[in-house]
């Protein structure tokens, strides 16, 4: 992990075994003025901690209402999770082991893999958040 928190298997975990589902109950979509509407609830360092647990997919920045939001970043062989390991089995948003994955292994996710969106950049530039998009960027 680069720094923070993570989520770790406590057992060892099946490849394809759904991990954690995108659904109304652990994910809340934002519009530019949705999000912007979020931020102006929470204190500045409540702001830079949102910014640096969300995701942008579609047009959207995705807010994880769960422990979800602790996953950490890996590519290539560091990368644990994902869309389902075969095609079309997966919903394209919840995360399923890419392969076995072993008791205490921590569970990463490429975040090179999410959209970019310019004005999330623009907000996170302002609160020098560092975006998971600039974190999937930057480290592998």
């Amino acid at each position: 992990a680069l720094a923070g928190l993570g989520l770790f298997a406590v057992k060892p975990v099946a490849r394809g075994t759904l991990l954690w589902k995108y659904d109304e109950s652990s994910v809340k979509e934002h519009d530019e003025a949705s999000f912007r509407a979020r931020l102006k609830e929470l204190s500045p360092e409540e702001q830079l901690v949102l910014c640096e647990h969300v995701f942008c997919w579609e047009g959207k920045v995705c807010e994880i209402l769960d422990d979800g939001k602790f996953w950490n970043h890996g590519k290539g062989d560091n990368q644990n999770t994902g869309d389902h390991p075969d095609a079309g089995q997966g919903d394209g948003l919840s995360s399923y082991a890419l392969r076995d994955i072993a008791a205490g292994e921590e569970f990463t996710d490429n975040y090179a893999n999410y959209d970019d969106l310019p004005w999330f950049d623009a907000i996170c530039e302002e609160r020098k958040a560092v975006s998971c998009n600039e974190v999937g960027r930057n480290f592998s």
